[in-house]
């Protein structure tokens, strides 16, 4: 565990705030956590106290992850056919076996015709992003397992996953996943500075029915997940951030999208340019503690 929040402190600092229960909110270099978020609570010690059992669905995705990143295979040669146990184990994966039955039910309650907080006049109306939440499952030097819940219209910034490998189920809700690819090719050729040439290589709805996905090094590495529903999903990525061997996080944003440019196979419309920005500062991640199956 020790470990692992040292190589959280990787992320950048930034001005960002967290709740826990009654505790005041204090800035990120206080709370060190996942560095994919401005913050989130450290409940490491706590998510080992959970319910434990001789063999769970959860420990299979942790097995699956440990046969494959303890060998420390350069992510950069990973191919699909590596990944296939770690997406077979997130497959039966389940929000009851995950402890996430219950908020389930509540944001399905929400959905229905019928339900109170379905009714216009009973919404909050705020400018304020609502936070997302993350459940901590498992960590070790070679891997982290945990669980992103998005809030409806709530989204996880453009952000990428420099030489690591990251297998993901939607647990429930209906997420947008766009994806980038970057473009060195093109990146030499329009010359510009101080941006990323890349192409948008995937923009689509994914729900639990749609199964496991991956991103790779040189695959769909930088993306952006936008909740369209309520959703939940399982996150297996390995090996962790470590700014000590140049996996440290970087947040983008599009800032033009190119049209008709010209490579080897033709002409082409789904190039942009993203710019290296700040997370948004009303960006926050709470850390809520895991009650699903142990991971032994």
């Amino acid at each position: 565990m020790r470990l692992w929040l040292k190589r959280a402190c990787a992320i950048r600092n930034n001005r960002l705030l967290l709740s826990r229960g009654n505790d005041t909110r204090t800035p990120f270099q206080e709370r060190l956590g996942h560095p994919l978020f401005p913050s989130v609570v450290r409940l490491r010690e706590r998510a080992q106290t959970v319910m434990a059992a001789s063999t769970t669905t959860v420990s299979a995705v942790v097995e699956a992850a440990r046969v494959l990143f303890e060998k420390r295979i350069p992510s950069a040669e990973l191919t699909p056919k590596d990944i296939q146990g770690i997406l077979a184990a997130l497959g039966r994966v389940t929000v009851a076996q995950v402890g996430l039955e219950e908020k389930k039910e509540e944001e399905e309650r929400k959905k229905s015709p019928s339900g109170l907080l379905n009714m216009p006049f009973l919404e909050k109306k705020s400018s304020a992003r609502a936070p997302i939440t993350y459940y901590h499952i498992y960590e070790c030097p070679d891997f982290t397992v945990g669980i992103f819940c998005i809030p409806k219209d709530g989204d996880i910034p453009i952000h990428d996953h420099p030489d690591m490998t990251v297998c993901s189920k939607v647990l429930f809700g209906k997420v947008r996943v766009e994806a980038y690819d970057e473009a060195p090719d093109l990146q030499e050729q329009l010359q510009l500075e101080n941006a990323l040439v890349a192409r948008k290589v995937r923009d689509d709805v994914v729900s639990e029915e749609t199964g496991p996905f991956a991103l790779f090094t040189k695959s769909n590495n930088i993306h952006r997940f936008s909740a369209v529903e309520s959703c939940a999903i399982i996150d297996v990525l390995g090996p962790p951030y470590d700014s000590s061997e140049g996996r440290e996080i970087a947040y983008y944003r599009e800032t033009m999208k190119l049209k008709n440019v010209v490579d080897n196979n033709g002409a082409h419309d789904n190039v942009v340019v993203l710019e290296v920005v700040n997370p948004p500062s009303d960006y926050v991640v709470e850390g809520r503690e895991y009650t699903g199956e142990r991971a032994i």
